[in-house]
């Protein structure tokens, strides 16, 4: 997008300005200049008889382009506008404002409005029906009875998540939010970005969850993945027979499960420490299947029934300078890692020393056949003389 490039209005897409709506709902969460653009897009519309230029907007509303293209994107992310670039230009199909109770109902524009003015401020612009008022409106049926006609699709927004039935759900299993408002937001996010409905979303957020706290950084960690092991070429071939056990069995169990697996032979228990710091490397946005590779690196290399936090610390510090993100990933590095323990002692014992062998305490020097003669030599010309 720049200056020069040119832009219509799609035909009869006139949109009345909703002030109060822009004003009180909007501009919190969208900020001046994509207030100031949906504005002056709503009051420029020609219908669609020519094109303009982007550099008409800059001169109108005294805006760097940098400014317009942020301003267009955002009012794109809240359904304000739909964009569209044909071959030579752009074309504008402008959206009208949510009404309160439709914005108010959406569980993610509420708490995007709560984060910016607060609860109370949010609550005061509810509609607020009396308690002892009852419903007597009649249903669509009861007015036309003709059989067949399809019922009237309710105008739900395209950023709709189903928030109600997600947190049934977390009732249920007895899950939590860490921060509700950022939570909810990050998660409607991911699910809008991977194109989730709120029940695969829901499972996510599950399999991902820390001590029963939902974590944004992990369900993106997890939905990354794919992507990760793309990029990083790994494949099974790469592993032998044990890599591949430990690999599948890394992804089987979560962090507590493997940890308790592992020290069962050795008849020991999870300490109350271990379980602290397993959350702390969950919150570092390790993954499970990481941690259990971690784990048991850590276990084996320290040859102790319990695992030694500066050391598994250091793994983990060069894990997220790598952002290692599979188990695969984890594995090809601890194969990395023993290779050069293994080089870096075969270099020690060939390295030669620069002492010299006579400071040695048992050091006995054996004389040879030319030093023995050069000896006797020396002693005949002693009695010579």
């Amino acid at each position: 997008m720049r200056p020069i490039d040119e832009f219509s209005y799609i035909k009869n897409n006139k949109v009345l300005l909703d002030s109060d709506s822009l004003s009180q709902l909007y501009h919190p969460v969208i900020g001046n200049h994509a207030v100031l653009l949906y504005d002056y897009l709503l009051a420029f519309f020609d219908d669609g008889v020519k094109r303009h230029k982007f550099s008409e907007i800059l001169n109108h509303l005294q805006l760097s382009m940098r400014q317009v293209e942020e301003a267009f994107a955002i009012l794109t992310a809240v359904d304000l506008l739909v964009l569209y670039q044909t071959r030579d230009a752009y074309v504008l199909k402008l959206q009208p404002a949510l009404n309160r109770e439709t914005f108010l109902s959406n569980p993610v524009y509420r708490r995007l409005l709560e984060q910016e003015i607060g609860d109370v401020a949010v609550a005061e612009l509810d509609i607020k029906i009396p308690q002892e008022a009852r419903d007597i409106s009649k249903k669509f049926s009861d007015i036309f009875s003709a059989e067949g006609t399809p019922k009237p699709k309710a105008n739900v927004s395209k950023n709709h998540f189903d928030l109600d039935s997600f947190e049934r759900l977390m009732l249920r299993d007895g899950l939590q939010f860490k921060d509700e408002k950022a939570d909810v937001v990050s998660i409607y996010s991911l699910a809008d970005k991977y194109t989730m409905n709120w029940f695969d979303t829901y499972h996510l957020a599950k399999s991902t969850a820390i001590n029963g706290k939902i974590s944004p950084q992990r369900m993106t960690v997890q939905l990354e993945q794919p992507k990760n092991v793309k990029s990083q070429g790994q494949s099974k071939e790469q592993f032998d027979t044990k890599e591949q056990v430990i690999i599948r069995e890394a992804k089987q169990a979560n962090a507590r499960e493997f940890l308790e697996k592992i020290k069962a032979p050795r008849r020991a228990v999870v300490t109350e420490s271990e379980r602290k710091l397993l959350e702390e490397l969950a919150n570092m946005s390790f993954l499970d299947e990481v941690i259990n590779v971690m784990v048991l690196y850590t276990l084996n290399k320290t040859q102790s029934a319990n695992l030694n936090k500066p050391y598994i610390m250091k793994v983990a510090n060069d894990f997220a300078y790598q952002n290692i993100t599979t188990a695969e990933a984890a594995v090809l590095k601890m194969r990395n890692f023993a290779q050069r323990n293994k080089d870096r002692k075969a270099q020690a014992k060939v390295a030669k020393s620069n002492v010299p062998e006579w400071t040695a305490k048992e050091y006995k020097h054996v004389a040879t056949a030319e030093e023995k003669a050069k000896l006797e030599e020396l002693k005949r010309s002693m009695l010579e003389d």
